[in-house]
C-alpha cells in the first residue's frame, strides 16, 4: 500500500489563497510602494524551490528576505510570514504559485495604471 500523499495545510488549502488574501497582499505592496519589478526578482529568485523540503524553502525564504529584500520591508515580512506558514511539502509549491499571480497581477495593475494615465482626462 502506498504511503497517503501530503495535503497542503490550511493556509495553502484556502480557497481565498489566490483570491481575496493575493488581493490584500497586493493592496498593502502597492501601499508600500513595492514595484513590480521586486516581485518579479522574487519569484525568479524562488523558482527553483520546488521539490524542496519545508525547512529548506522556510530558510531561503528568510535568507532572501533578509538579504535581497532587506531594502523593501513589506516584501520582505511578506517573505517571512509565509515561510512560517509552510507545514508540508505540497505547500512548497503552492507558495512559488501564489507568489507567481501575485508577481503577474502587479505588473497587470502597474500597466493598466500607466496605461490610464495616457487617457485624456475629460475621457474617463
Amino acid at each position: 500500500m502506498a504511503p497517503p500523499k501530503s495535503q497542503a495545510s490550511a493556509p495553502f488549502a484556502s480557497r481565498e489563497l489566490n483570491g481575496e488574501v493575493l488581493v490584500e497582499e497586493l493592496v498593502d505592496l502597492r501601499n508600500a510602494q513595492i514595484q513590480a519589478r521586486h516581485l518579479t526578482d522574487c519569484v525568479l529568485a524562488l523558482r527553483d524551490l520546488e521539490g524542496t523540503r519545508v525547512s529548506e524553502a522556510a530558510s531561503r525564504l528568510k535568507q532572501l528576505a533578509s538579504n535581497r529584500f532587506s531594502g523593501q520591508p513589506a516584501l520582505a515580512s511578506l517573505l517571512v510570514r509565509w515561510s512560517a506558514k509552510l507545514k508540508t511539502e505540497h505547500d512548497v509549491p503552492l507558495l512559488v504559485g501564489h507568489l507567481e499571480r501575485l508577481a503577474l497581477a502587479s505588473a497587470l495593475v502597474a500597466a493598466v495604471r500607466r496605461g490610464s494615465d495616457r487617457l485624456p482626462k475629460g475621457g474617463r
